[in-house]
This record gives C-alpha cells, sequence and structure tokens, in this order.
C-alpha cells in the first residue's frame, strides 16, 4: 500500500544511466500519509520511509519485485520536508551468479543538489 502511494508523488519516470545504475524524482506534498505523526507541526520523513524510496527505485531499475534483507550504512543528514523534490539515485551491484539470493544496492537521495541521505541495501528477489 504505500509503495503505491510511494509511486504516486513520483514527478519523473525512471531513468536507467547505465546498466546497473537509475534515477527518478518525486515530491511527496504535505496530504502524502509518510508525513502524518512524524511530527506534528513539523513534519519531517521518517528514515524508513527514505529507505523504502530506495527500494522502490531498486525495484524499477531491477525490474522486478524485491523485499528489504537488512540495511547497512545509512546516513541520514539533512530532514526531508513537504513539497522538497528528492532525486534519488540507485546503483545495484549485481550478484556474480543468477542463483545468488543477495542484491548489494547504493541509495543515493538529495534535494536541490544537495545530498540529503545515502544507505547501503540489501535486497532479496520476491
Amino acid at each position: 500500500m504505500i509503495r503505491r502511494k510511494i509511486s504516486k508523488t513520483a514527478i519523473s519516470k525512471f531513468s536507467q544511466t547505465a546498466p546497473d545504475s537509475g534515477s527518478q524524482t518525486f515530491q511527496p506534498t504535505t496530504d502524502f500519509a509518510g508525513f502524518s505523526g512524524h511530527f506534528p507541526g513539523y513534519p519531517i520523513m521518517p528514515a524508513m520511509l527514505q529507505v523504502l524510496f530506495g527500494v522502490v527505485v531498486a525495484e524499477e531499475l531491477y525490474n522486478g519485485s524485491l523485499v528489504l534483507k537488512k540495511l547497512d550504512k545509512a546516513k541520514f543528514m539533512v530532514p526531508i520536508k513537504p513539497n522538497d523534490t528528492l532525486t534519488i539515485i540507485c546503483h545495484i551491484r549485481r550478484p556474480a551468479t543468477d542463483t545468488a539470493a543477495e542484491i548489494k544496492t547504493e541509495i543515493t537521495i538529495f534535494t536541490a543538489q544537495k545530498k540529503v541521505s545515502s544507505m547501503t541495501l540489501i535486497l532479496e528477489p520476491v
């Protein structure tokens, strides 16, 4: 359900920039469910929601459903506020074999050319 809501905030289509890299731009507004309750009077995007935005972009690049297995090396440096334009860049490190279950994914989120978060996600195909 939240993935559909994330997808509805997209203001650009997914763009593949290299075989294992791509990006997409989003603009969640004040009525986006991810801002409700975090925090009243000063809404900011929760870190876990930033991770989910990354998973959504990784799924576009992977061209299939993925599930988060592990969050590794995450840095959340600047709060994301309603109406911020987010550019999410994704780089997938493809496994050495097709039978490998884990996919290491590097995610970086920018607003107005400023890096706001970066993370390494270990994802698994569904």
